[in-house]
């Protein structure tokens, strides 16, 4: 039969059951979970024993000693080895290992080089979307979330983060790591709108020479860089617009926390409609995360009122006392932490929030109002170009007609949900022939001339009443002059006469010629 022995706390006069099986045959410190106040325990002594001067030595015994009897999360119990420290107090043997394994971690975690990695995850990346699409839309992907991570590097760069690192995530993206000895929330939140915000802008520019050199990859990145920075800026967590709001209320403990649980149902949500696996494994992430984040910022609050601080992690090693209540207040809401045994690595993580969140510096109310009215300006202003280019709905495609006996192929370029132009392609895709481009209402508003791909022969400018109003003239792709119609005189001008605007992008159709069809790479023919 199996006998127990009831342990009780001197001060407060909480009480265990533990088996005598599992109690060593001397005496053993214990530590009140309650009041934290330590005290010598023998088991075939039938009253807890006062502190002594000189311990005696004690065998290591499990710190979970008094979990396995049921209740609440134990103190510690741990040996006296027989020696007292140069104060005549018995050491922390359990402390002391702690501080010890915690400053290995510290001190290794910068072994990886930062271009190491990057190399590394990229790869992973690479294989693991080559599987669902072509290498082409890989490398355009790639190519989009490395200038987008590297808007936050350059930014975190400005404001001085240490330890850079880049990485990629296999299925979702990538993201950039580094601390910072000040943070505050205008730095974290510029960082934030570095990313998509110059995406947004490069996504626009590339839309924009994609209908000046018809390169049909130029259409696609823009495609991939507008969709994906416009959804990283909306309020969702832990998106970078998320991120944005998650930081200028980072003194608004359950606001955080209802703020990152409601991204993490957008999450399951959008996983669920969509049937991606990868999305609802991110949200229950963020749900998760989201949960230890609010216990983390319970202790910081009761740290701050005990007026315990510290820069990092090393700092708060040097001290035992503040390290020995930190890690006192993270037993009870994170036991699994402790026992069986105890998990440096996630203790480590633990602390580096906590610490974090102490030395993180809010937002005045004067900066916070700028900050929320240019991202709320940025976002709107985003989705409105997203919608634009949606409305666009820009394809090409191609139709094969007889003319004389002979089949002719026109590739036709539709926008806005009309045909906005069309002209003849030979055998190898190029532009050949009399092409003719379209208004708003259907009628012809211009007449141009192709020969293999290059701009040839003299294009005529319509009015919607047919009359002719500007005469370009081309030689082998290049333009030589453009007559326009005034006050009923043609006007004739050099083509280096142009404002430099038109010069330059005349200069990069030039460039871009021969001109090829792009309806293969959208929906074929029809």
């Amino acid at each position: 039969m199996s006998h127990s022995i009831q342990i009780t706390c001197p001060s407060c006069a909480l009480s265990r059951l533990v088996s005598l099986e599992k109690m060593p045959q001397t005496a053993v410190t214990v530590t009140c979970p309650k009041c934290n106040t330590p005290f010598l325990f023998d088991a075939h002594v039938s009253a807890p024993l006062p502190a002594i001067e000189t311990p005696r030595q004690q065998p290591e015994v499990t710190p979970c000693l008094l979990r396995e009897s049921g209740g609440e999360p134990p103190g510690e119990i741990k040996a006296a080895k027989g020696t007292t420290d140069s104060t005549g107090t018995e050491p922390d043997l359990e402390l002391e290992r702690l501080a010890t394994e915690l400053q290995v971690i510290s001190s290794g975690e910068s072994k990886t080089g930062s271009l190491v990695l990057l190399i590394i995850t990229v790869m992973f990346f690479f294989s693991a979307q080559i599987v669902s699409t072509t290498w082409h839309e890989v490398l355009i992907l790639v190519g989009v979330l490395f200038f987008h991570e590297l808007g936050h590097m350059a930014a975190m760069k400005i404001f001085k983060y240490t330890d850079l690192k880049m990485f990629f995530i296999p299925f979702f993206g990538a993201a950039v790591s580094g601390k910072n000895s000040n943070p505050t929330a205008v730095k974290s939140c510029i960082v934030s709108l570095m990313g998509p915000l110059p995406g947004v802008i490069l996504s626009v520019v590339l839309y924009i020479l994609f209908f000046l050199t018809k390169n049909y990859y130029l259409f696609k990145t823009a495609q991939i860089m507008m969709m994906l920075n416009v959804f990283n800026l909306l309020p969702i967590m832990p998106l970078d617009g998320g991120r944005f709001v998650d930081v200028l209320f980072v003194n608004r403990r359950y606001f955080r926390f209802v703020f990152a649980f409601l991204g993490g149902a957008a999450f399951l949500l959008l996983a669920k409609s969509a049937g991606d696996f990868v999305l609802g494994f991110f949200g229950v992430i963020t749900i998760y995360v989201a949960l230890c984040n609010l216990k983390l910022h319970g202790i910081c609050s009761e740290l701050k009122a005990e007026g315990i601080t510290a820069d990092s992690v090393a700092e708060l090693i040097a001290n035992p006392n503040a390290l020995k209540r930190v890690v006192d207040k993270m037993r009870l809401p994170f036991p699994k932490l402790f026992c069986p045994n105890m998990n440096y690595k996630g203790i480590f993580d633990k602390l580096t929030v906590v610490i974090d969140t102490m030395k993180f510096k809010p937002a005045r109310v004067l900066p916070k109002t700028f900050l929320l009215g240019t991202y709320i300006t940025c976002i709107l202003a985003s989705i409105a170009g997203l919608f634009l280019f949606l409305g666009l709905n820009y394809k090409e495609v191609s139709r094969t007609v007889e003319v004389d006996g002979k089949k002719c192929t026109y590739a036709e370029h539709h926008g806005f949900g009309k045909k906005r132009s069309e002209c003849p392609i030979n055998s190898q895709l190029y532009y050949d022939g009399k092409g003719t481009a379209y208004a708003d209402d259907g009628s012809v508003s211009d007449i141009y001339y192709y020969k293999d791909g290059y701009r040839t022969g003299e294009w005529l400018g319509l009015e919607k009443s047919g009359n002719v109003v500007e005469k370009r003239k081309y030689d082998r792709g290049r333009l030589v002059t453009v007559a326009t119609l005034e006050n009923g005189a043609w006007k004739t001008t050099s083509a280096e006469d142009r404002p430099v605007l038109k010069r330059w992008s005349e200069e990069i159709e030039r460039m871009s010629q021969p001109f090829k069809s792009n309806h293969e790479h959208f929906y074929g023919q029809q």
